[in-house]
C-alpha cells in the first residue's frame, strides 16, 4: 500500500513538472485581432458624434495651458511621501533600501515649499513620469521585477503640462497633465510662450499614426522621436492662397497639391522655451483623428502592439494593461484616466459583476459586451473584450503574468506583452482542488465605451 501511495505521488510529480514546463495552451490561440471580428456586428457612430469626441478630448487634453489649477492637496500630490519615511523597500540591486536613503529622497521633494511655480510648458521627449525624483527603481520584495512602484507613467512628446515644482536640485519638475502628475526630468520639458499656446490651440486638424514607434525626421534627416499609438500630433495648417480668380491662385493651388503634409514636434531651446518643428509625414501611415470607430480600426490598432513587451507603468517605453487600453481608445477621441480602476468607471455605466459566478460571469459578458469596446476590469488589471472563439469570450490586454497552482507548487506564468487570451488563460496548469483564481474568477465589472461615444453625442444634442 505504501509503494502503490509513492507510485501515484511520483505519476502527480511528473506530469505536475511536465504542465509546468508546457507553454500556456492560450498562447496557440490565433494573435491577429482581425481572426476576431463578427461579420454581422459593427459600431457605427455618426459624424456629430465624432465630432463631439474629438472636442472634448482636445478640451481635456489642453486643459493644463486652459483652465486647470495647480493642485494644492499635498497628500494627494505626494502620494508616496509616507513611504519614504517608513517602507524603503529594495532598490535595484535587490537589496532593501535603508531609510537614509528614501527619507533624502523625501527631503529633494522640497513638500513644505508646494507649489513653487505654475508654468504651462510641454514635454519635447517621451519621458517617464516618476512619483519621486529619481530614475531609481523602487520594489516591494527582492523578487518584484518589473515592478517599480516609483514608476507613474510614460508621457509622450508633445503632451501639454503644467509646471506646479522642482525639487531641491532643480533637475526634476513636478507636472500635472490631463491624465496623470507626477516628477519628470527637466531635460525632458520646455516653457512655452503664450502666443505658441495661441497658435496651437487654433490648429484644427490632427492625425494619429497607424502604427506604433513609425520614426520621424528632420528635414536634414536627423531622428526626432517615434509616432506612438495612442499619440496625437497636430497638422500644420496649409498656408491661405490667394484670390481664386488669379492667375497666382492656379499656380498656388498647383503647388500645395504637391505640398506634403506635416506634423509639429518640438525642442527645447538654449533659453527653455520650446521650439516647434515641422516634420513630413508623407508616405507614413497615419489617419485622421478622431478615428472611426469600428472593429477593423481597433483590430488594427490591437495588431499593431500584438506582442510588445510589457512595461509597469510604462518602464523602458513599453506599456502596462491600462496603458494599452488608454492609448487604443485614445485614437477614436476617447481620453481615458491613467489607472484600471479609473477607466471602467470613466464611462458611468461600469457593470457589476462581482457577485456573478465564473460561467454567469462570461455568459453576461458575451451576451452584453460590445467587441473591440468593452473593457474588462479586475483589481490591478483591465483588458478589451474582443468577442468570441469557440464559445469562450477572448481578451486583448497587456499582461505580465498569470499564476497557478497544483498541490505541490506555485507558478507564474509569464505572458509579458501585449497577448490574446480566452478568460481562462493557463487552466490546464491549475490543479482540481489546489488551484490559483482565473481571469475570469477575479473579473469584478465591465463598461462599453462605445455605448458611452453614442450617448456622449445624444447628450450633448439635448442641451
Amino acid at each position: 500500500m505504501k509503494t502503490f501511495f509513492s507510485l501515484v505521488l511520483l505519476i502527480f510529480f511528473i506530469v505536475g513538472c511536465a504542465s509546468k514546463n508546457a507553454p500556456l495552451a492560450d498562447l496557440s490561440l490565433p494573435q491577429d485581432a482581425n481572426f476576431y471580428i463578427e461579420q454581422n456586428k459593427d459600431m457605427e457612430l455618426s459624424p456629430e458624434a465624432l465630432k463631439e469626441l474629438k472636442e472634448n478630448y482636445l478640451k481635456t487634453w489642453f486643459s493644463p495651458w486652459t483652465t486647470m489649477e495647480v493642485n494644492k492637496n499635498t497628500d494627494e500630490v505626494f502620494w508616496v511621501a509616507p513611504s519614504l519615511l517608513k517602507s524603503p523597500g529594495y532598490g535595484e540591486n535587490l537589496k532593501k533600501n535603508t531609510l537614509e536613503y528614501t527619507s533624502k529622497i523625501y527631503e529633494d521633494m522640497d513638500i513644505p515649499n508646494y507649489p513653487s511655480v505654475s508654468q504651462k510648458a510641454i514635454i519635447t521627449t517621451d519621458t517617464s513620469v516618476r512619483a519621486v525624483p529619481t530614475e531609481k527603481p523602487r520594489y516591494s520584495t527582492p523578487k518584484g521585477y518589473p515592478f517599480d512602484r516609483w514608476q507613474n507613467s510614460l508621457i509622450f512628446q508633445g503632451t501639454p503640462v503644467l509646471i506646479t515644482h522642482y525639487d531641491l536640485s532643480k533637475q526634476w519638475a513636478h507636472i500635472q497633465s490631463s491624465f496623470v502628475y507626477g516628477w519628470v526630468k527637466v531635460t525632458d520639458i520646455a516653457k512655452i510662450h503664450q502666443k505658441d499656446i495661441d497658435y496651437l490651440l487654433s490648429i484644427k486638424n490632427y492625425v494619429v499614426p497607424d502604427k506604433d514607434k513609425i520614426p520621424l525626421y528632420d528635414s536634414k534627416g536627423n531622428f526626432l522621436t517615434n509616432a506612438r499609438v495612442g499619440e496625437i500630433f497636430a497638422l500644420k495648417p496649409s498656408e491661405k492662397a490667394p484670390s481664386k480668380n488669379s492667375i497666382a491662385s492656379k499656380a498656388k493651388k498647383n503647388i500645395s497639391e504637391k505640398m506634403t503634409k506635416e506634423v509639429y514636434t518640438y525642442k527645447k531651446n538654449i533659453d527653455g522655451y520650446v521650439v516647434l518643428i515641422p516634420v513630413s509625414i508623407e508616405g507614413l501611415s497615419f489617419s485622421p483623428f478622431p478615428k472611426k470607430m469600428d472593429m477593423s480600426a481597433m483590430a488594427s490598432i490591437i495588431n499593431s502592439m500584438i506582442g510588445e513587451r510589457y512595461g509597469w507603468g510604462g518602464s523602458l517605453e513599453n506599456r502596462d494593461c491600462s496603458a494599452f487600453t488608454r492609448d487604443s481608445f485614445a485614437n477614436f477621441g476617447i481620453l481615458l484616466p491613467r489607472n484600471s480602476a479609473a477607466q471602467v468607471k470613466y464611462a458611468g455605466n461600469m457593470i457589476d459583476l462581482s457577485k456573478m459566478d465564473a460561467k454567469q460571469k462570461e455568459q453576461y459578458i458575451i451576451d452584453h459586451a460590445t467587441p473591440f469596446a468593452t473593457i474588462l476590469w479586475l483589481k490591478g488589471h483591465i483588458m478589451l473584450y474582443i468577442g468570441t472563439y469557440k464559445g469562450r469570450a477572448m481578451a486583448a490586454h497587456n499582461a505580465w503574468s498569470i499564476t497557478t497552482s497544483t498541490l505541490f507548487s506555485k507558478q507564474e506564468n509569464i505572458l509579458g506583452g501585449v497577448v490574446i487570451t480566452t478568460l481562462w488563460v493557463g487552466k490546464e496548469k491549475n490543479g482540481s482542488l489546489f488551484k490559483s483564481k482565473m481571469l475570469i474568477d477575479r473579473i469584478l465589472g465591465m463598461s462599453d465605451l462605445y455605448d458611452f461615444a453614442s450617448k456622449e453625442q445624444e447628450s450633448e444634442s439635448v442641451k
